[in-house]
């Protein structure tokens, strides 16, 4: 058995990567789905590749933010698919449109990239990273009532716990505002107003709340300080004189008992606990006996409450009513404003509008079918010049010489590519399930000639998804079966099924089975695991276990086991995870990531990462190169080709042993806001690519890479002239070990109206390397503009295209050359 100089660690990963996605767009976005956190709705955002979430900017109008982050390294290939969107639509929740970008518009597969979401009405939300490294969740605030999920009934939902609040002001004049922000570690909690009788006078109240327990709202009030009148109020007591402690009774008035307005504040409380626990009936049922009483201070709560809940359970109609009802016996109450707003964002039911997107609102127990449709046409063409100056040995030319080597402009087409996807979900829900029927598919049709095409095929396709999904949303139960994307594990999309049970609330185990969509060869592989998950280890730390084998040939591939950490706070979360092959004794990944925001939204990131270029595994072998092999002129294309040639598996893993190397990557970014209208920022990055020893495979072994220190400077002005605008500056430079990189960026992001959008930008970059043989320099200097237009003449069609143009002059060891790149992609968007 004999080898020569196959490929390198590095040349692995890329060649594992081509085979499975060359000249291949996939999609970054992968699923969204929408759960219930508390008081809040989580809009849970999944990623095809790992990524680390930057930083946000939001618009004036707070219907529409932009999240940037960063991919990280893997040994696949992502691929990218301009104008890739989903919309997200929720009874009771803003419509969402999420659509993915590169932050820079020349470069489809920019690894810095952003999420664009727009929301159909002005909402309060943050962004934050989500579980694991492939997810980025949004935040909408008070909206968790409205979500239904799969649930399992606890002892806390039988016997509901005593609930407090704080009250953070209090008066008597009914328009009570409050001047100073909410600490932002305690934005998770509701903000609402209340009437109480207090020392024998009816105030108004601006509440913060609610808190299970006293020490959980003793916590709350030791970062209060700027509110020097905040009390503890204890609810659902009778009233007595006497406080508990220091914290105030809920009608801290000698008023008896069983009077009308203690009964009425009793019954808002609790039909307030009602709503909260998801029990809308029970609210109903509460406030609709609180609303039969004679009137209380209680009663305009009441009727806001009642239409809260009414939206909450669909019955918009209803809805409707009971806001209208209180703004016409209440116009100038305390919650007038918010009734307004929640009108406001509701479509009236006595017009007849023509449906879109934002309209159709479909009854419970209702099948619905939605997606879209897209065809975009990519196009290419480059002209270069080049003028000869030296030798190959680095000695100037004759002018004769100069003439003679260099080369007329020559102009090329190299690229004409016809993209086509197709994105549909049909879906039926009730009380007691969730069932969806998903498929997402890409068609390429390359339209360069055969002789660019070089033996290339001209047709490509991708079936990105196919699957059913059930989601019990009462049992616990969820399966999906057909061509899905693994939830954790790291095997990307397979055919097969997966299935998981929450036990216990926010516990939850989980299994998958199937085959690598991906083709290696002739090889046939499949692979199958089990996960545990706990979202609640503590209040505000959760993890999950994993266990994953997967065969190749009939031979053990891979057998990993993992694990992550999370520790989530309002201002802070820190993610750990592994990845470690039992088999091969090698650690595939290695991760920590923090993020931590201050009450002033200055941003902090941390990441440090540990992975091996290609996670070990025996499928590497098939990309090695072999004398036996290269002399017969075959390529082996199973593990039983190596078999046969006299390799055993022992051999063959050892070889994998030997040829690891690692990737490790640190990175700390802040973002800090210096005006309403400008925050700035700095990234630090370091890299580093680990050494192979010589060994049968690499004779010759492989240097470490050194390493790579990139400081990137960034400000972003936010609604400078309008109040949707977005700029961002930038400017980078990046050190490694026979490579320099300066860079400056600048793009921009204007909605002009509802219909139309321009994105134009500049940017210019120069890159200084160093020829090895001659010790000469070479230095590239390119620059160019950009501009994306997009258009919506109706709400369910986008219209798009994009320009850029790019000039690069070369000065090289043996010539100059200059190239002017014209690129650009035109197409549209049919959303139903």
């Amino acid at each position: 058995m004999t080898m020569k100089h196959p490929l390198c660690a590095r040349w692995l990963a890329t060649a594992l990567a081509l085979s499975a996605s060359s000249l291949l767009h996939a999609e970054m976005l992968d699923e969204v789905d929408v759960r219930r956190e508390g008081n809040n709705a989580i809009v849970q955002i999944r990623l095809s590749s790992p990524a680390s979430l930057l930083r946000t900017t939001a618009s004036r109008t707070r219907d529409l933010t932009q999240a940037y982050y960063q991919l990280r390294l893997t040994d696949t290939d992502p691929g990218f698919v301009a104008g890739e969107r989903r919309i997200v639509r929720v009874d009771g929740l803003p419509v969402m449109t999420i659509s993915d970008e590169p932050v820079r518009t020349d470069k489809l597969d920019d690894s810095s990239r952003r999420l664009v979401i727009s929301f159909s009405q002005a909402s309060n939300f943050k962004v934050r990273a989500g579980k694991g490294d492939r997810s980025i969740e949004v935040v909408l605030e008070g909206l968790g009532q409205v979500v239904k999920q799969a649930s399992v009934k606890t002892q806390e939902e039988r016997t509901p716990a005593q609930r407090y609040v704080i009250a953070l002001a209090r008066s008597l004049d009914p328009k009570l505002e409050i001047e100073a922000p909410i600490p932002q570690s305690l934005q998770n909690y509701q903000v609402f107003t209340a009437r109480r009788v207090v020392d024998g006078k009816q105030v108004h109240e601006m509440d913060l709340g609610y808190f299970s327990t006293l020490a959980e709202a003793e916590t709350a009030m030791k970062q209060l300080s700027r509110f020097p009148g905040a009390v503890i109020v204890k609810l659902g007591e009778a009233n007595t004189s006497k406080p508990v402690g220091d914290v105030a009774p809920s009608g801290a008035v000698a008023t008896p008992a069983n009077s009308v307005d203690q009964q009425a504040r009793d019954l808002l409380d609790q039909s307030r606990q009602a709503y909260e626990q998801q029990k809308p009936e029970e609210a109903v049922k509460l406030l609709n006996q609180l609303l039969d009483l004679p009137a209380t201070a209680a009663t305009p709560d009441a009727q806001e409450l009642l239409g809260m809940v009414r939206l909450s359970q669909g019955e918009q109609a209803k809805a409707q009513a009971e806001f209208e009802s209180y703004l016409k016996q209440y116009p100038s109450g305390p919650g007038a404003e918010r009734v307004k707003g929640l009108l406001a964002g509701m479509q009236p039911t006595d017009l007849k509008l023509a449906p879109t997107i934002e309209s159709i609102k479909a009854p419970e127990g209702a099948i619905t079918t939605t997606g879209s449709i897209s065809q975009y046409y990519y196009g290419g063409k480059s002209t270069t010049a080049t003028q000869a100056v030296r030798d190959t040995d680095g000695t100037l030319l004759s002018a004769d010489e100069i003439n003679n080597r260099s080369k007329a402009p020559i102009s090329t087409t190299d690229q004409r590519l016809l993209s086509n996807n197709v994105d549909t979900t049909w879906r039926s829900r009730d009380a007691d399930r969730d069932i969806k029927l998903v498929f997402r598919d890409q068609f390429d049709y390359n339209m360069l000639s055969d002789a660019q095409l070089k033996g290339k095929t001209r047709y490509r396709n991708r079936l990105n998804a196919a699957y059913f999904d059930y989601q019990g949303l009462k049992n616990g139960l969820r399966t999906r079966l057909g061509r899905q994307s693994a939830m954790w594990g790291g095997e990307g999309r397979y055919d097969g099924a997966s299935g998981s049970y929450a036990f216990r609330p926010k516990w939850k185990v989980s299994a998958a089975a199937g085959q690598p969509t991906d083709k290696l060869g002739e090889s046939k592989r499949e692979f199958f695991g089990t996960s545990l998950d706990a979202d609640a280890l503590t209040p505000n730390l959760g993890g999950s276990l994993f266990v994953l084998q997967r065969n190749i040939d009939g031979e053990v591939d891979r057998r990993a086991a993992g694990a992550d950490l999370r520790y989530f706070t309002q201002s802070s979360s820190l993610m750990a995870s592994t990845d470690y092959d039992v088999i091969f004794k090698k650690l595939n990944v290695v991760s920590l990531q923090g993020m931590y925001m201050a009450e002033d939204n200055t941003t902090v990131n941390a990441l440090y990462e540990r992975r091996s270029l290609a996670p070990a595994s025996l499928s590497q072998t098939l990309f090695f190169q072999y004398q036996e092999f290269t002399d017969a002129g075959i390529i082996p294309q199973t593990i039983t080709d190596l078999k046969n040639r006299g390799y055993s598996i022992d051999q063959l893993r050892e070889l994998v042993r030997a040829n690891t190397s690692y990737w490790t990557h640190s990175m700390l970014s802040v973002t800090t806001p210096v005006s309403p209208q400008w925050q700035t920022g700095a990234t630090m990055d370091f890299n580093r690519t680990g050494a192979i020893a010589p060994n049968p495979v690499l004779l010759q072994g492989q240097t470490a890479s050194g390493l790579s220190k990139t400081l990137s400077l960034l400000a972003i002005g936010s609604n400078l002239y309008s109040a949707r605008d977005t700029n961002v500056f930038t400017a980078s430079l990046m050190r490694g070990k026979q490579i320099k990189t300066y860079m400056l960026n600048y793009n921009n992001m204007t909605p002009l109206s509802d219909s139309w959008q321009l994105e134009p930008g500049l940017r210019w970059q120069r890159n200084i390397s160093q020829d090895i043989a001659t010790g000469l320099d070479i230095t590239t200097v390119a620059w160019g503009p950009g501009l994306k237009a997009s258009f919506k003449p109706r709400p369910t069609v986008t219209l798009e295209s994009n320009l850029n143009v790019d000039y690069t002059r070369t000065e090289g060891v043996t010539s100059n050359d200059k190239s002017t790149r014209y690129t650009y992609f035109l197409g549209y968007r049919y959303d139903y």
